[in-house]
């Protein structure tokens, strides 16, 4: 919480230049062995983006988070579609809220036929927060996942050593720079070759564009999210592991 309200005094928010949805479909298009457009029409997908909307729609008033908690359904469907593309065996993810970007990567996965989802996450503070924890997931898509209650500082080296790679990480946590720092910086040994990273509300520093700099992946972009005033940025590394400078971090 002191992190979070003295961040505007610590850090100051980089000026991302952003790409449109349909620029960055046509450019994935060529970067990835697959046509982004055939991937996002599929109907698996429309079921989750139409389940998880009437979840939503159907949260008690009382819920304990605020919905822009939430991944935005822009940066759901380029989850979706970039684990149908690249077929991860190993997702990890901090950061899980009602659900809502676990639910796009548990579908993918399990249209994939493979791969399991871990996700890390210490929810936000209410009333009977934990039982919200989630709660937009299918109970169908639930067999290939794995939730881990708790600090992402704390829980992510274990879950990293304990996967031995990463194919997919997505950071959705707490979006200090701080943390956002301390995750790529965990996260960074362990990415596969040709990994993707996926992180949640860059706007608020420039953790994830300093981590760009340092790793210099294949391609990166930044967009910006259709429901609420947030970026979110996306990177696919080269087929050489990366190394994270840490005396430079």
């Amino acid at each position: 919480m002191v992190d979070s309200k003295t961040e505007i005094y610590r850090h100051s928010a980089p000026g991302y230049k952003t790409l449109t949805w349909d620029v960055l479909v046509q450019r994935l298009t060529l970067l990835l062995p697959g046509d982004v457009g055939v991937f996002l029409r599929e109907e698996e997908l429309s079921l989750i983006e139409e389940e998880v909307a009437r979840g939503i729609r159907a949260l008690p008033s009382n819920a304990p988070f605020p919905l822009y908690h939430n991944g935005d359904f822009a940066l759901a469907r380029l989850c979706y579609v970039l684990v149908r593309i690249a077929r991860p065996r190993s997702v990890v993810e901090t950061g899980v809220c009602y659900g809502v970007t676990s639910a796009f990567l548990l579908q993918a996965l399990h249209t994939n036929g493979s791969g399991w989802l871990h996700s890390i996450d210490l929810p936000p503070l209410g009333k009977s927060a934990d039982e919200f924890v989630g709660q937009l997931v299918p109970n169908h898509l639930r067999d290939q996942w794995r939730l881990h209650r708790g600090r992402s500082s704390e829980l992510l080296p274990k879950v990293a050593r304990e996967l031995g790679q990463v194919d997919f990480f997505v950071h959705d946590s707490l979006h200090t720079y701080r943390n956002m720092q301390r995750e790529f910086e965990i996260v960074t040994p362990f990415l596969a070759p040709q990994a993707v990273v996926v992180a949640d509300d860059v706007q608020g520093n420039s953790a994830f564009n300093d981590w760009v700099s340092q790793v210099q992946p294949s391609y990166s972009a930044v967009l910006e999210e259709h429901s609420k005033q947030s970026l979110f940025g996306m990177a696919l590394l080269p087929a050489r592991q990366p190394r994270l400078d840490k005396e430079s971090a």
